[in-house]
């Protein structure tokens, strides 16, 4: 079987040239790549051991490599392990693998001299991407341009599962629907996680109680509401029945209203911590509530790559003659903790205006 890339490209550059990389990286994302860039995956790398865990990114989990050479580039020692994973895994492939870029007149020990370089500036930022987005269509993840077994990572991964529509394919174009929403608010999620708002809209001390019974209101019934986006109905019309094909447009609809479930949710708690109050204990309880949201959405979220799990083994199991039938059912519900942590907010803030 072909090898499955998580990235179609890693990047490898200086901190220096971050501004190029990043807009180049905006553009090849736009497209529907899957891209490991460092700062998209400040959760992911939260407590790794990195002199392990970049060289599996470069030798093992991307499709290419693009290295940004550059003074800055040469000069650190970070970048030299990088560089380092890349070679390995250029010199054991005998396809091309790494992509080189020269933002200067630098070029890097190592590298054959007959290896081709683009230039970053005279192509600029439009150029390169333009060049990355063609050499990701002329190379096709699985090698042969062929579905490749597993959950698409990309658009293009996508239209070949679409076009060519093996058994499973319908749980296959839901999970990468899902994957694909929940990473495109990766920077909400970062700020959600953080408890970071901005203070938006001023409130009196009068209007807390009425501001929380609506606000709590609001997520009781997203909550309660949540099981019509994967009622039985719904899977039925968008996976199709026992025998039947799916429809592409339900599936992704139905991806997208899962997806916009898990936004209301993180733009609620947002609401609740922009309010500004002169009450310590009313600010306290509107950020008590905010907190009925963590459950629904770690439930939510770790669904979605729990999934991804379950349907990249699908379409071998189907192949060796298993016979699947799946219904997800998620039961979103507010934790205790946090309704406690509530509870007692609120009796602090009653003894506060007696």
């Amino acid at each position: 079987m072909d090898q499955k890339f998580d990235y179609d490209i890693a990047v490898s550059f200086a901190g220096e040239d971050r501004q190029f990389v990043q807009e180049v990286v905006a553009q090849v994302k736009d497209a529907g790549y899957k891209v490991f860039y460092d700062q998209d995956e400040e959760v992911s790398l939260w407590g790794e051991e990195l002199t392990e865990y970049f060289p599996k990114i470069y030798e093992e989990r991307s499709r290419f490599a693009v290295v940004f050479v550059s003074r800055h580039y040469a000069a650190k020692p970070w970048t030299r392990l990088e560089r380092r994973s890349v070679l390995v895994r250029a010199l054991d492939q005998p396809t091309p693998y790494m992509l080189p870029v020269q933002l200067d007149r630098t070029t890097l020990p190592g590298v054959r001299p007959t290896i081709s370089y683009l230039d970053g500036e005279r192509l600029g930022v439009n150029g390169i991407a333009n060049a990355i987005r063609q050499k990701l269509s002329d190379s096709p993840a699985s090698g042969s341009g062929q579905f490749n077994g597993y959950v698409p990572r990309n658009e293009h991964e996508a239209a070949t599962l679409v076009g060519e529509r093996p058994d499973g394919w319908e749980f296959l174009l839901y999970s990468y629907s899902l994957v694909k929403g929940i990473e495109s608010l990766h920077g909400k999620y970062l700020d959600y996680s953080m408890g970071y708002s901005k203070p938006t809209e001023f409130i009196e001390i009068s209007e807390v109680g009425r501001i929380l019974d609506h606000e709590a209101a609001i997520v009781l019934s997203t909550t309660e509401n949540f099981e019509n986006v994967l009622s039985n109905r719904i899977q039925q019309s968008a996976f199709g029945a026992p025998g039947e094909p799916g429809d592409v447009h339900q599936i992704i609809h139905m991806a997208d209203r899962y997806v916009s479930v898990y936004e209301q949710f993180m733009d609620w708690a947002w609401r609740l911590r922009s309010y500004a109050t002169r009450s310590n204990e009313a600010r306290d309880a509107l950020r008590a509530l905010a907190f009925y949201a963590d459950q629904p959405i770690d439930r939510l979220r770790s669904f979605v790559y729990e999934f991804r799990e379950i349907a990249d083994t699908m379409h071998s199991r189907l192949i060796a003659g298993e016979s699947i039938h799946l219904t997800l059912s998620i039961k979103l519900e507010i934790s205790p903790e946090s309704t406690a942590r509530f509870d007692s907010a609120m009796r602090r803030l009653r003894r506060s205006i007696r």
